[in-house]
């Protein structure tokens, strides 16, 4: 009875959205962040996920410049994905194929294929979640691929509160970038919208997360 207490917790503490977990048929998840960095560069996200099928997410993810108060330089991306059977082990897998495309400046057909481990953690008392995504974004042309590796482990407080601790990493033919980022999730009530609060730094610049979370 313990082990079957213990593995809800675990499941109902883990993340709201993304890799290695995939939504149930018929459930989403829409999410808005902005990031505002000491230079004064504003850039913008927005991440939305379906459960098309049990063994089936389908999503959008569009990252965006948005210092000058509209859309500049980005990227967007469709993507699906589908489990890995790991039959009763306790972590999950799952594989990313996506289709996207560069905008502003640029535009050049982008090709991603992503792996993402994760799994549910107990630390005293508290349940949460450790989780490894793993990508390439290749191109068509004459631009350079890019590998990505996030790291992420979350812990949920109480009913109102998780916590993330993440860390970032790309890497292109010319030059890497590593981001640290912590962050608050708050949620005032059962089945509201969630609101994020975190502290980054890219090589040594600062900037302030804010985030908007919404589960239908």
């Amino acid at each position: 009875m313990r082990s079957l207490l213990v593995l809800a917790a675990l499941i109902s503490a883990g993340p709201v959205a993304g890799g290695a977990w995939l939504k149930a048929e018929g459930e989403g998840f829409l999410a808005y962040s902005a990031v505002y960095k000491e230079s004064g560069r504003l850039d913008g996200s927005l991440y939305a996920e379906y459960g098309l099928r049990p063994k089936l997410t389908l999503g959008v993810k569009i990252d965006v410049d948005m210092t000058n108060g509209r859309m500049g330089d980005g990227t967007a991306f469709d993507f699906a994905r589908k489990p890995i059977g790991v039959g009763q082990r306790e972590f999950k897998l799952a594989y990313e194929l996506g289709l996207g495309t560069t905008f502003g400046g640029t535009s050049e057909t982008l090709l991603r294929t992503g792996l993402s481990y994760g799994r549910g953690i107990e630390f005293r008392d508290k349940y949460g979640w450790f989780a490894v995504d793993g990508a390439i974004e290749w191109t068509t042309g004459d631009g350079t691929d890019t590998a990505k590796l996030d790291t992420t482990l979350g812990l949920t407080l109480n009913d109102r509160f998780k916590v993330m601790m993440q860390v970032f990493f790309s890497q292109t033919e010319t030059a890497s970038t590593t981001t640290l980022a912590s962050s608050v999730v708050w949620q005032p009530k059962e089945k509201a919208r969630s609101y994020q609060l975190g502290v980054e730094t890219q090589n040594g610049e600062l900037a302030l997360k804010l985030g908007l979370w919404r589960s239908f």
